[in-house]
């Protein structure tokens, strides 16, 4: 038995990655100390469900697995708990192609960095290749078979219970038969008795005797229909009402049948729209659009490996593809079917973050990109008309001064000043001079006046005018 302690990051920031040895036919004698943190920071993980997620050397083997793991609240708390392998997760030799664990609770769902898993051969050469492995299955066929033998065990002690009553019933005829039996022999013998007295006086004891024998003959048939009565309450179970009360082994077959099963590999030539059967397939190497058809475009001419699970019903299928190649991150692709006449939708792509954490958009399409402060048309303020887009702020001004010196035109507010003072430089409008004059944009490196806009030097009752444009 090995321990081992694996530090595991959600924000899957590259470092050097743990390894995890194991032969074929290791079982439950592998076990891990698990530590999840977020960027260093331990993680909460109580309410979470934790999952093993592998895919084992060239593809072989899906392993997802939730029975290993154990832990304490506390354990969980501080994000930590125990992980013992499976047999299943050392049933094919080589180096796992990815390995990780995945944590859900509600409707989010996040992974850890990946950890390198090797598993050594055995001297069983001929060991066959393990079938693809999916726990939840194994979970399913265990509940079926304690579904099936809770209905045996419930079966079992209603029939014994029906015996009981069949059996009580029986003792009770038996009881009647016998008290009718005594009775008669009773009848009989008190008429041989005073048979003689009888023969003498039948005459005149003739009625009475009649009517003793008939007393006895109708105590004799009530004691009978009572019985009847009896066996006609019995609390029995007609044929229907056995059928409607227990499962019947078609049901339980059904049952099983919905079971999201491994469905092997396509074969070439196959054509997704046609595969409609609840389960997983893999492709193995497969050319898209070629090999195989109706697969995403940007998969079409390209060598494929991936998995594709299908879920819903004939007439309402989802299809996932999972793509999956150790020269490139795995990328999910996901379409649905319905309708009347039941079409698929085109296939979507899964956004996905690199280990880094980073998204890279291959293709953005947008009608306008709005940055922070960016204003929607002319703002005023005092003199100063502006407006800002993209990082490029325009601004205009028109008035008449109406004192010397320096001009206040207006002044900007955060968001819209460089870091440093700007000069530009403008002309009077007056019909007689014509100097150039000095406007000052206050950056705010400035100890004073950030963002204000000034004309320097400016003469009185003179009419300045400008429109500029810079950028922060």
């Amino acid at each position: 038995m090995s321990h081992k302690t694996l530090n595991l990051d959600l924000a899957k920031t590259p470092i050097l990655k743990s390894i995890v040895y194991g032969r074929i036919g290791d079982e439950d004698m592998q076990t891990v100390t698990v530590n999840i943190t977020s960027r260093d920071t331990p993680v909460d993980l109580i309410g979470f469900t934790i999952t093993f997620e592998g895919i084992t050397s060239g593809g072989q083997t899906k392993v997802f697995d939730i029975d290993g793991i154990s832990s304490t609240e506390a354990g969980l708390k501080a994000g930590t708990f125990d992980y013992t392998f499976p047999n299943t997760a050392f049933a094919v030799a080589g180096n796992y192609e990815i390995a990780y664990f995945s944590i859900v609770k509600d409707d989010k769902r996040d992974t850890t960095g990946e950890f390198d898993i090797i598993v050594e051969g055995n001297a069983d050469i001929d060991a066959p290749l393990a079938e693809t492995i999916i726990t939840e299955y194994n979970k399913l066929v265990k509940e079926l078979h304690k579904i099936t033998d809770k209905y045996i065990s419930d079966s079992d002690a209603k029939f014994a219970d029906l015996n009981q009553k069949i059996a009580d019933l029986q003792t009770k005829i038996t009881q009647y038969q016998n008290t009718v039996k005594n009775t008669a022999d009773t009848a009989v013998s008190t008429i041989n008795t005073t048979k003689d007295s009888a023969v003498s006086k039948i005459n005149s004891t003739k009625d009475s005797a009649v009517s003793t024998v008939n007393s006895t003959a109708s105590s004799a048939v009530k004691t009978i229909n009572d019985a009847l009565d009896e066996f006609k309450k019995g609390d029995f179970y007609t044929k229907a009402e056995a059928d409607a009360k227990f499962a019947t082994s078609q049901s339980l077959k059904d049952l099983s049948n919905k079971v999201i099963a491994n469905k092997g590999n396509l074969a070439s030539g196959t054509d997704l729209d046609n595969v409609i059967d609840i389960g997983t397939y893999r492709i193995g190497g497969l050319t898209g659009g070629t090999d195989i058809i109706n697969v995403p475009s940007e998969r079409s001419g390209t060598t494929i490996y991936a998995y594709l699970t299908v879920s819903g019903t004939t007439t309402s299928v989802v299809q996932e593809l999972i793509v999956y190649d150790s020269k490139t991150v795995s990328q999910i692709y996901s379409r649905s079917r319905s309708g009347s006449t039941p079409t698929f939708s085109p296939w979507s792509k899964t956004v996905m973050a690199d280990d880094s954490g980073k998204v890279t958009m291959k293709d953005l399409v947008a009608s306008s990109i709005t940055l922070p402060n960016d204003t929607d048309g002319w703002v005023t303020l005092q003199n100063l008309h502006y407006k800002k887009k993209n990082g490029l702020v325009s601004f205009w001004f028109d008035f008449t001064t109406t004192a010397a010196g320096t001009a206040v035109v207006g002044t900007f507010p955060d968001g819209f000043i460089p870091p440093n003072d700007v000069m530009f430089v403008i002309v009077n409008w007056t019909t007689t001079t014509a100097s150039s004059k000095v406007l000052q944009l206050t950056g705010l490196n400035s100890s004073t006046n950030t963002g204000l806009v000034g004309i320097l030097n400016a003469v009185a009752n003179t009419r300045y005018t400008g429109h500029f444009t810079f950028s922060i």
